[in-house]
């Protein structure tokens, strides 16, 4: 499975985290980290994207699973690099099969 999948993602979560004086902050926390394989659009899917006004950057497709919401973010790490994207879908059971699910995703500049 690792080479189908060989990106590891982790997905975020605003929380409460401690500020270091006894209080808290609210901040980014992962709550999922699991493998998957990010891909680049296809034209179709990045004209379709222009023409509904949003932007489309990756699609990422994992396992199937259901704790992956929409108000969660995802980072990829590699090398000494992060990169944070947006999620700009529902996560899509691919085919209905419970197999591979994907996702539409954004790229937060210096996320």
């Amino acid at each position: 499975m690792h080479e189908e999948f060989p990106h590891h993602i982790e997905f975020q979560t605003l929380g409460k985290v401690p500020d270091g004086g006894g209080g808290y902050k609210e901040d980014w926390v992962t709550v999922l980290d699991f493998n998957g394989f990010l891909d680049t659009p296809t034209s179709q899917e990045l004209f379709q994207a222009q023409q509904l006004n949003y932007t489309l950057d990756r699609n990422l497709f994992y396992p199937y699973r259901t704790d992956v919401k929409e108000q969660m973010r995802c980072l990829y790490r590699y090398d000494s690099t992060v990169e944070t994207y947006e999620l700009v879908s529902k996560p899509q059971d691919q085919g209905g099969q419970r197999e591979i699910m994907k996702l539409m995703l954004k790229l937060v500049p210096n996320g």
